[in-house]
């Protein structure tokens, strides 16, 4: 699992308690019968010895028995697990998050103020692959053209924006600038993924970040990064293509061996 409901719910803040703990209260609030009033339900919540709470008041459950609400986090877990974002083997829903995941490293960002995420690929097939992972998570996208050209064009989801941007950094995506402090190292679950997902990954983050060279199949890439994170992403194409990667203090160089593995030419 890559999204874990609990931590799903910690990205969330909560006046009175843990938010993971508050979405727990919800369920249990949701399962008193529909008739019952909120001093009724925190009174039974509080006397039942199968659960771990005590000393609930009316006001901590009023909103969501009288007013029909739910916490923001429990609205999150429940899109994440209606759209099987929190899935615990390799859906297509899974999948979709793992490259959109990827796509943010090396072509997206994450909001710092509202965890919106969005991501500017510059060639056509990174886009198809932003695209249809946003339609395997269920959350659809739009494509923003931008006037000034020294913005580049958008993608970003049509729905739950918010909540799929949470789910992300979850996930192992960065937020907000990312740079040698904000990104050290890849997600410890690319190197679990199925052989072919992780080929998929790979193919992403050569063809949608690298550098390519006039007469030269060798690509490089380069940015404001950690050595350990231009370890990782140069493990990763070694295992897919079995050729040489190297990586250094300031990039990986991608052989031409392993640029035609994973079946590009320039």
């Amino acid at each position: 699992m890559i999204v874990d409901p609990e931590a799903l719910a910690r990205t969330y803040n909560h006046p009175s308690k843990d938010p993971w703990e508050a979405v727990q209260l919800w369920r249990e609030a949701s399962k008193k019968p529909d008739n019952w009033g909120s001093q009724r339900v925190a009174t039974a919540i509080n006397g039942d010895p199968n659960t771990d709470f005590e000393g609930i008041t009316r006001s901590e459950v009023r909103a969501w028995v009288d007013g029909s609400g739910m916490p923001d986090a429990a609205r999150a877990v429940q899109t994440a697990r209606e759209l099987g974002w929190n899935g615990d083997t390799w859906t297509d829903a899974v999948r979709g998050i793992a490259w959109l995941v990827v796509g943010i490293y090396t072509f997206g960002s994450i909001s710092e103020e509202n965890f919106a995420p969005s991501w500017s690929p510059d060639d056509p097939d990174s886009e198809a692959v932003i695209k249809d992972a946003l339609s395997s998570v269920g959350v659809g996208y739009q494509h923003i053209e931008r006037d000034n050209s020294k913005q580049g064009n958008e993608i970003r989801p049509t729905t739950h924006a918010t909540r799929l941007g949470r789910a992300l950094v979850v996930a192992g995506a960065p937020v907000g600038n990312k740079n040698k402090r904000s990104v050290s190292t890849l997600p410890d679950w690319i190197g679990d993924a199925p052989i072919e997902l992780k080929t998929e990954l790979a193919l992403l983050f050569v063809q949608g970040r690298s550098i390519v060279y006039e007469g030269k199949a060798t690509r490089r890439i380069q940015t404001n990064r950690s050595r350990e994170y231009f370890e990782d992403i140069a493990t990763l194409i070694t295992d897919v293509t079995g050729e040489q990667v190297t990586s250094s203090d300031t990039g990986v160089t991608i052989s031409a061996a392993a640029v035609r593995k994973l079946g590009l030419v320039n």
